[in-house]
């Protein structure tokens, strides 16, 4: 699929261009492609590719007994046999269809071999006439009547056996180059509409110029409205982290492994998971932070301009290994003209993309060149495919300190809202009393109704805390007076090492007793009730008794 899209990205460039050699691409749209396949054609096919006659007529037998029913004001009536098509949503179907497209793009090599044809330009060489993925359709040639007519013919032929016709009404032709009196020529054969830039391929624009910023709007508004329906769900920090992990950085990633996205586009989207994350409200810490990973003190979230790198790597990579792709074999006829990949020097005409990979191949080579041979397990003369995307990223991200009280509360049997909590009082991003100053409020803990409400009183020194922290002391055995998250840490880290129970427990208790402090001050704030140490140390053993069960279910949980 990215093989396709790169490579229409790179013959569409120069099509706004007066001066240039003709040539012409026609986006061909298949009218209901699945609907319509005939049986016949399909098992022919599959015969003619050398497939088991007993083999056929299986796949011949699962295709062919579709029934179908009508329905009626919401009732379904009757039922009828189809004498066509394969079924939309079966596992076989998407193989079937490109075995389909196997004998167009056969019919294809055969129309255009010695018959006079006339090849897009930088196409000749590969003899490139067409990129199909699914029902996606693109077709190639030079711009003249000739050319294009054996083009359009092929198409009808195949149409005619196998069913598959093109929809007219929604099927583009391009041109670049060609002179009046010709571009009326083709459009007399072809009967589709002339095209206009930038136009969508495979969900992705292509223009023969730069993507402008405005042309990254489906990838804005798609992230927005993710971010809209969740909006109306009450989510905590932790799932809110997880969606855009999941979620916004999976649809990022798609556009980021395709284009140099410009920065713009990036910081737009940042402020956008920046916003649902607090939110609208101050960023309690900086995304650049939440983008380290967790045992740097971050989130693990993939900064945007690094990942965008990263993705694009890989075409490098591909390239190096000469991976027999249509797309590296012709960037290497074209570009490289059999050159080495580090030994390429972008010129101002290629493209964008080029341009960028020649950048990031720069970056790489300084930090090979700072590399013994154990980094990443990799040669640093001898890349392979064990350099994939995740790899790069870490050597071209800047790196923080490694901070082991971080590795200690991102466990996965800790619950992640748990671990949140933890990770903001860690770094002294709690709204406490003394952190909101600048709101004029009365500075004082609502828990004892004493001390200034600090991170360290707050979990410490207040009184509640303490007979909170006593209680769940001898009911895990800790044998350490807590007196600060850090100390805490070290303390359990150094007597609770491993991942036996006792060990889970004593970092379960201690990230569950933090998490439950902070929402009884909380209740006890916005007058949801005070509620006594006693309901909450039965709130703790309950959610770790809970998690150690689902853990260890057919053992008796003793610490």
């Amino acid at each position: 699929m990215f093989d396709n899209i790169f490579l229409a990205q790179e013959l569409v460039r120069g099509y706004n261009r007066k001066r240039i050699s003709p040539r012409c691409m026609i986006m061909v749209d298949l009218r209901k492609a699945y609907d319509t396949i005939s049986w016949d054609f399909l098992e022919k096919v599959l015969l003619g590719l050398g497939l088991p006659t007993r083999f056929v007529g299986w796949i011949m037998e699962c295709v062919s007994t579709s029934s179908f029913s009508v329905s009626l004001n919401g009732s379904l009536f009757g039922f009828f046999k189809g004498k066509r098509g394969i079924r939309q949503g079966d596992p076989m179907s998407p193989l079937l269809f490109v075995l389909c497209l196997e004998y167009f793009s056969r019919l294809l090599t055969l129309r255009t071999k010695g018959n006079n044809f006339n090849f897009h330009p930088q196409c000749s060489s590969l003899g490139i006439t067409h990129l199909a993925y699914a029902d996606d359709l693109m077709l190639f040639s030079r711009g003249d009547t000739y050319s294009v007519e054996i083009l359009v013919n092929a198409l009808k032929d195949f149409g005619d056996v196998s069913g598959l016709r093109v929809n007219h009404e929604k099927s583009n032709i391009f041109v670049g180059g060609v002179r009046d009196q010709e571009l009326q020529n083709i459009l007399d054969i072809v009967d589709y509409r002339q095209g206009v830039f930038p136009v969508r391929y495979l969900g992705i624009p292509l223009a023969p110029l730069r993507i402008s910023v405005a042309q990254y709007a489906p990838l804005l508004d798609t992230v927005n409205d993710f971010l809209k329906a969740w909006n109306t769900k009450t989510l905590s920090y932790a799932g809110k982290i997880e969606l855009i992990r999941s979620v916004i950085q999976g649809v990022q990633s798609f556009w980021l492994q395709i284009f140099p996205v410009p920065r713009t586009i990036l910081d737009r989207i940042v402020s956008i998971c920046r916003i649902f994350l607090w939110g609208g409200k101050y960023s309690k810490v900086s995304w650049d932070d939440i983008c380290l990973p967790k045992e740097e003190g971050g989130l693990g979230i993939h900064n945007a301009k690094v990942w965008n790198d990263s993705l694009l790597a890989r075409t490098l990579w591909d390239v190096h290994r000469k991976k027999d792709t249509l797309w590296v074999r012709w960037i290497n006829g074209v570009y490289l003209r059999d050159k080495n990949v580090w030994d390429f020097v972008p010129h101002s005409r290629d493209s964008q993309l080029m341009k960028r990979l020649g950048l990031i191949r720069d970056r790489l080579r300084g930090c090979f060149n700072n590399l013994n041979d154990t980094v990443l397990g990799l040669n640093a003369r001898c890349i392979n495919d064990k350099l994939v995307s995740g790899k790069i990223y870490e050597l071209l991200r800047v790196r923080g300190t490694p901070r082991t009280p971080m590795t200690f509360i991102w466990k996965s049997y800790i619950p992640p809202k748990f671990s949140f909590n933890v990770w903001l009082a860690l770094r002294n991003r709690l709204p406490t009393q003394d952190s909101l100053g600048y709101l004029y409020i009365v500075n004082r803990c609502d828990l004892c109704k004493g001390g200034l409400e600090t991170i360290p009183h707050l979990f410490f020194c207040c009184p509640f805390a303490c007979r909170v922290w006593d209680k769940i002391r001898a009911w895990v055995g800790f044998g350490n007076q807590m007196n600060t998250l850090l100390s805490a840490i070290k303390w359990i880290s150094k007597k609770r090492k491993g991942s036996t129970l006792k060990a889970k427990a004593g970092r379960l208790a201690f990230c569950a007793t933090v998490y439950h402090i902070w929402q009884a001050r909380n209740n006890a704030r916005f007058d949801e009730g005070m509620k006594s140490e006693d309901d909450v140390v039965a709130k703790i053993k309950h959610v770790v008794y809970k998690i150690l069960y689902s853990i260890y279910p057919h053992d008796l949980v003793k610490f």
